[in-house]
């Protein structure tokens, strides 16, 4: 199944989701150029650092990323604003995103902290909705953790690890939808976005 990405379009479930974490704001394409000195994944010192180095300001808010048809995330996220206006994302991602779709939100405040996300499912599957759950859990977990050290209980991790591998899983289109649906996989997941 494919991975989560930035999403092709924007649907009536992102803006909802949006709407819902930043009332009357709208997600937006930026461009990914990434920084060749930029850490992988750590939007928030990289942002600072060319700041500090190129002027421009910090943007704060949340990337969304979306999981086939199983689940839309925002992820708390920094751009670059240049001195021109311009919104960059600077970040190198582990996949490789040409852009991203960004949501302005400025009450995102980085303090070295985790952030958690902010989960909804696409699909009716009670296999998502107890993946979500478990995320959402996880993320309370690290989120609580003082000094940045935390264990996630092998229960959880050991499922949240089986969930993602089952919804991984390669299947035919016509073959039943590893988020057990009921559906076919061309008619749930695999359907296009």
């Amino acid at each position: 199944m494919k991975r989560e990405t930035t999403p092709a379009k924007i649907t009536d479930k992102i803006m909802e989701l949006c709407s819902s974490a930043v009332p009357g704001a709208a997600p937006v394409y930026i461009p990914v150029e990434a920084a060749g000195w930029g850490l992988m994944n750590e939007c928030f010192p990289n942002v600072q650092r060319m700041v500090r180095e190129h002027g421009g300001q910090q943007v704060n808010g949340w990337a969304v990323w979306q999981w086939a048809n199983i689940s839309v995330t925002l992820e708390a996220h920094a751009v670059w604003e240049s001195l021109e206006g311009k919104l960059v994302d600077i970040t190198p991602h582990d996949c490789d995103e040409r852009e991203i779709l960004f949501l302005r939100d400025d009450r995102v405040v980085y303090s070295g902290e985790p952030t958690g996300s902010i989960r909804q499912p696409l699909t009716a599957s009670p296999l998502v909705a107890e993946l979500i759950e478990l995320l959402n859990e996880r993320d309370r977990i690290m989120c609580a953790s003082a000094d940045r050290t935390y264990a996630l209980p092998k229960e959880m991790y050991l499922r949240i690890m089986q969930i993602q591998e089952m919804l991984h899983r390669e299947v035919g289109r016509n073959d039943p939808c590893p988020c057990q649906s009921g559906l076919k996989y061309k008619k749930c997941c695999g359907r296009e976005y």
